[in-house]
């Protein structure tokens, strides 16, 4: 199982994954917590890519099918990604649909 750190400020949910990899491996996991969350009412979340080093495509699968179920109600957010998961979210256009942030603090301030 997927260690997460989960933390919420006023209705956003911050998690951070507790993984250098969101691949085949821990997508599943990864992609259940986060559905778990969003039916608990967190519609509105920020994941902070802090550790994570590499993302596949079930990783973003992941991402995509949580970005559907909060649907127009709510959003997700990333934040400390890095220049190779960027360059990622640009090739797959998803850097158009997902808002990446610096950090937090400009994160929260962005919802």
């Amino acid at each position: 199982m997927m260690k997460l750190d989960i933390k919420n400020q006023q209705d956003i949910c911050i998690i951070t994954p507790g993984t250098t990899r969101l691949d085949a491996s821990t997508a599943v996991d990864f992609k259940t917590a986060l559905l778990n969350l969003i039916k608990e009412n967190n519609i509105r979340i920020l994941l902070n890519l802090e550790q994570v080093e590499f993302i596949d495509s079930s990783g973003l699968g992941a991402i995509i099918s949580a970005l559907r179920q909060v649907g127009v109600k709510g959003d997700i957010k990333l934040c400390n990604v890095n220049k190779q998961i960027m360059e990622l979210l640009r090739l797959t256009k998803l850097d158009k649909i997902l808002d990446s942030f610096e950090n937090e603090k400009t994160a929260l301030e962005g919802f």
